[in-house]
């Protein structure tokens, strides 16, 4: 008897042998679980970076294990999760609490930077973790921007309120900050070169802060930045349209955290993204009426975007600017 015969496992005993059985597997349900709707091989090649005869093939396996399963024919067929799977709803649950477990990690960076007595004036990850190809045991790198004068008694206060709230146990991983000035930025391109995931304050690509000038700019060029990302959020949207019911559970949680003025803006925010259509919001997001500019000063959809979101957002931006 051939001997890998021996390791044939039962379909019926241990079907996820089968469901689970390849990276790219899983990538391609990660995908569906998270966007919620049947999905395009188009629309899976580009979010799973599998190889295009590499999407038809996991999504054939896929099928014959009955998870999944085709609507439609030719250019027009999708891939459906089957809800009446019998794992189906524990394999959801596995994927939901993967994504709630690094997105649960991201906001616990942020409340306690939000608690610290003198905040940074940007914080993001950067490293390995930001661009996705970390290993068990390697850091997550943070970087604290702020002024000579206190970025040092900054990173220490960060450092401490980390193990205070057992950060690094809770969600068993390691945690390096670091405190950098401007002057950094300029000398040490490490900290924003790749992908990076920000975290709190002022973008660290933005041109206040990579320039290093001490001006910073006027209204009117802070404006045309904004109208340039205005775009790439709306090619972002039309790309991944599960971050605005996304976003619209976000502003629920956070407009009770906020004052008055602040408050208003996001209840407009949710109010627009429940009711507005996506060519109607797309419009608004790319106006130059003066609805649109303030509305542009208070874009909620970063802190939701997931590490595969904020790459691709970098990279449209990268592309619109010829980098």
């Amino acid at each position: 008897m051939d001997r890998s015969e021996n390791h044939i496992q039962s379909a019926l005993k241990y079907p996820l042998s089968s469901i689970l059985g390849s990276k790219g597997h899983i990538a391609v349900l990660r995908e569906l679980f998270s966007a919620g709707y049947p999905l395009g091989h188009g629309s899976l090649l580009e979010r799973t970076g599998l190889s295009r005869q590499g999407v038809y093939d996991v999504v054939k396996r896929l099928a014959e294990t009955g998870i999944v399963a085709y609507q439609g024919s030719g250019r027009q067929q999708l891939i459906a999760l089957r809800s009446d799977y019998p794992l189906y709803m524990q394999l959801k649950a596995m994927f939901f609490a993967e994504a709630d477990r690094f997105d649960n990690l991201l906001q616990a960076l942020g409340q306690i930077i939000e608690g610290l007595s003198v905040r940074p004036d940007s914080a993001w990850i950067f490293g390995s973790v930001a661009a996705g190809t970390d290993r068990y045991g390697d850091a997550l790198q943070i970087a604290l921007l702020g002024r000579l004068s206190s970025i040092e008694n900054v990173a220490q206060e960060f450092s401490v309120e980390l193990s205070k709230k057992n950060t690094e146990i809770t969600f068993d991983v390691s945690i390096e900050s670091r405190g950098i000035t401007k002057a950094d930025l300029m000398t040490k391109p490490y900290f924003t070169e790749g992908t990076i995931i920000h975290l709190w304050g002022v973008h660290p690509l933005s041109d206040n802060i990579s320039s290093g000038s001490g001006h910073p700019k006027c209204h009117q060029e802070i404006d045309q930045t904004q109208a340039s990302d205005s775009k790439i959020w709306s090619e972002l949207l039309a790309l991944y349209p599960e971050i605005i019911p996304r976003t619209i559970r976000y502003l629920e949680q956070e407009i009770p955290k906020h004052r008055t003025g602040e408050k208003l803006e996001l209840d407009e925010w949710k109010r627009i993204l429940m009711t507005t259509p996506f060519q109607r919001l797309k419009k608004l997001l790319e106006s130059d009426s003066e609805r649109a500019i303030r509305l542009r000063q208070s874009l909620p959809f970063w802190p939701v975007l997931t590490e595969d979101e904020r790459a691709m957002f970098m990279s449209l931006k990268g592309q619109k600017s010829g980098v």
